[in-house]
């Protein structure tokens, strides 16, 4: 019976080796899930986004501003998807940094966004060259992923 038991028990700690191995993703796999989320994103952001631009240039900046809410609320959904899927274990630091770096975004979108609504279109410039920095820095921490759609183009925010 002992010998049964230990035979039963070496078999299921086997069996469990290979399911802890195939529940870690490889880097293209991370790419294959985080590339729909980020699409469907960059699909709204175009929806959302669309007048914006015109309605800064032409000084309605409290109703520019509401589509800079929208794309906060919209890209804080993304960013909370995109922390659900299981990172690679060897690229957890780098993928931890580039989700700072999307939350900070998130930040300075809704910022802008205020900026806006208080009629401050200085204020929301400096808060655009901020954006710009920061896409830039997410950008260059995750370029060996080879992302399309979790690439950030600041130009899609209006």
């Amino acid at each position: 019976m002992r010998r049964t038991i230990f035979i039963t028990t070496a078999l299921a700690a086997l069996a469990l080796v290979p399911l802890a191995g195939a529940s870690e993703l490889t880097r293209e796999e991370y790419v294959a899930r985080a590339e729909p989320i980020c699409k469907r994103n960059t699909e709204a952001n175009r929806r959302i986004f669309a007048g914006a631009k015109e309605q800064v240039k032409s000084g309605q900046l409290k109703a520019a501003s509401t589509h800079f809410t929208r794309a906060t609320t919209a890209f804080n959904k993304t960013i909370s998807q995109l922390k659900a899927v299981p990172e690679p274990p060897a690229d957890e630091a780098k993928l931890g940094k580039w989700i700072g770096y999307l939350e900070a975004e998130s930040s300075l979108l809704a910022k802008i966004g205020k900026a806006l609504a208080q009629d401050d279109k200085g204020k929301a410039q400096t808060f655009s060259v901020k954006l710009n920095r920061n896409s830039n820095l997410a950008n260059n921490t995750v370029l060996a992923f080879g992302f399309t759609y979790c690439k950030i183009d600041p130009a899609r925010f209006g």
